[in-house]
């Protein structure tokens, strides 16, 4: 149980990590004409992190430290989250200024504000498997009420986070990782899924296709450097 709940947070925090190499690969590159839709795709990629961390903190956590029977177990995890919110927080507003018309987008500056707390985000992603790994040391019959309760909170954040949401994590989910033995998730029920696929997704297109992957989850090359290689060569 404890590889199957590491996995499935693995696959969460790839999403957000495929999302953060997207904006910085194609940040530079953004041409006025997708300037809009790439603000909100940065949007949706901060609304994923913000609700998936936030719902880890007051759901989540507690829940391991109340199974585990020890508190303070997950504060190192906590610690790490508060180190990088700044960083996040200042991307989102400066986001929030271009969108507003008080600030002119700048790629390079959004390069910039994502390498003034990227590292030590991923570096956290990398460190909370290792620490849902650790937690073996409990017992699975002491800790058997996690996966339940790691369920509920990606149901309630999916809800949280609205179809834009929904249809941005998707944009990230490889169903070729691993030789493919993830392809079934998400675990959404099978209708949810096809609106994304068939609905949901054609709403938020102009967003979508900054993703790392198609609507039918393949890996593509980014879109922004796509465009600009077309550009070159013509």
């Amino acid at each position: 149980m404890f590889d199957a709940m590491a996995s499935e947070m693995t696959l969460v925090h790839n999403a957000i990590g495929r999302g953060l190499n997207s904006i910085y690969l194609q940040a530079p590159h953004i041409t006025p004409a997708d300037e809009k839709a790439f603000l909100s795709y940065i949007s949706g990629w901060h609304l994923v992190v913000r609700v998936h961390h936030k719902n880890e903190e007051t759901d989540f956590f507690p829940a391991v430290e109340e199974l585990a029977g020890e508190k303070g177990i997950m504060e190192g995890n906590v610690a790490q989250h508060h180190a990088f919110e700044g960083g996040l927080e200042k991307l989102k507003a400066y986001v929030d200024a271009v969108v507003a018309g008080k600030e002119k987008y700048n790629g390079e500056r959004v390069v910039a504000l994502v390498d003034e707390f990227g590292e030590v985000l991923m570096q956290h992603l990398e460190d909370e498997i290792e620490t849902l790994l650790g937690l073996r040391k409990y017992g699975a019959e002491k800790m058997g009420g996690l996966m339940a309760k790691m369920a509920e909170e990606a149901e309630k954040g999916m809800k949280e986070m609205g179809f834009g949401g929904m249809v941005w994590i998707w944009a990230h989910i490889d169903a070729n990782y691993e030789g493919g033995r993830w392809s079934h998730w998400p675990p959404a029920p099978a209708p949810v899924k096809f609106l994304i696929v068939n609905l949901f997704w054609r709403f938020h297109a102009s967003m979508a296709k900054f993703g790392a992957v198609d609507r039918n989850n393949r890996l593509r090359p980014l879109y922004a450097l796509s465009k600009g290689e077309e550009q070159t060569e013509k």
